[in-house]
């Protein structure tokens, strides 16, 4: 065990590989644990979402960036998996889609669903999976983690194997204006990643708010990207328009308290951290194990257990920043 834990430590590109399409997949209920087990599964969702988070990380740390670029670098990535991928931005049948088939399909886009997907994709397959792991290698937070160029290749490689894949297997064909336009959108936010300046934030009076409120803010913002869709689409209770402008206004309203409540990122520490995520998280488990839970009777099981995990990793966090005695000016910041 020590062995491994030595190599763990010195591979966390290789834990954030297998871990963030667990906590996508899996918490999420796209993938219940007994069919992500299977092999063909486990690799196929590892080379999409851990190639693409390792790549992600890798790009913002050699370029010195910060989380403003990691999130276009996430807006990136859903747009690659959701547009290009598998189809579903344009695909009226897409298996999760119920009623986003038809509210807020125009000219042959899933508006709606495009949207709601891009934001899940780059706050949680990039910027929570990224986070969950350093929070899990803090000594090694600010480095690079890939060595060479053959690593480079061997990830880029999975996505585009991913890709031809998928084709293979989903071959649903979009039309070729909107795909050339993700395209275009992954390279202009690809772009815009790299360029964007890498300033130093303001460092705000006071301490961070306790983790009880970014735990809330998690499970709230994740919460509200799900039900305002879910108000317009199912309740019919606005038009999509309305919807569209509701999801922007969440995940600015997070992005903004989340800024405001640890002092632009610099009064907060892995607890905090931590605790945002796992409020994230655990809406995705109770949510999915009661809508699905019928379904996949082994959410009732593998549910509750993830719960219990996220709350003794935030017990072994808080017990270790408690220790190490840092100040705000000191801590890892993402």
């Amino acid at each position: 065990m020590h062995h491994l834990r030595v190599w763990l430590h010195r591979h966390p590109a290789w834990v954030l590989f297998v871990i963030a399409p667990i906590l996508t997949e899996v918490f999420s209920g796209s993938t219940p644990l007994n069919e992500f087990i299977m092999p063909l599964a486990a690799l196929s969702l590892m080379m999409l979402y851990g190639s693409g988070a390792v790549l992600a990380r890798e790009a913002v740390r050699r370029w010195n960036k910060g989380w403003v670029s990691l999130l276009l670098l996430g807006f990136a990535y859903g747009i690659y998996e959701e547009g290009l991928v598998m189809r579903s931005f344009f695909n009226p049948h897409w298996v999760d889609l119920g009623n986003l088939g038809v509210y807020g399909r125009v000219a042959g886009v899933n508006w709606v669903w495009t949207e709601q997907l891009i934001l899940v994709h780059a706050s949680i397959s990039i910027m929570t999976t990224i986070t969950f792991v350093e929070i899990l290698f803090p000594d090694r937070r600010h480095e690079p983690w890939l060595r060479g160029r053959l690593t480079w290749g061997l990830h880029l490689f999975n996505l585009f194997a991913v890709l031809a894949l998928e084709r293979v297997m989903v071959p649903y064909d979009a039309p070729d204006g909107w795909v050339a336009v993700c395209w275009l959108s992954i390279l202009a936010l690809i772009v815009l990643a790299r360029l964007w300046p890498s300033s130093t934030p303001f460092l705000r009076e006071g301490k961070a708010a306790h983790p009880w409120a970014f735990f809330l803010l998690g499970m709230g913002g994740i919460f509200m990207l799900f039900f305002g869709t879910s108000l317009g689409a199912d309740a019919d209770c606005y038009p999509y328009p309305v919807a569209m402008a509701l999801l922007a206004l969440d995940a600015l309203l997070v992005l903004w308290l989340a800024r405001r409540w640890s002092g632009n990122g610099l009064l907060w520490d892995d607890r905090h951290r931590l605790a945002l995520l796992n409020g994230a998280l655990s809406f995705l488990l109770i949510s999915t194990a009661l809508l699905a839970g019928r379904a996949y009777p082994v959410m009732y099981v593998t549910s509750p257990l993830f719960l219990i995990g996220l709350a003794w990793l935030y017990h072994r966090v808080a017990h270790r920043t408690a220790a190490a005695g840092k100040s705000p000016e000191a801590a890892s910041r993402l």
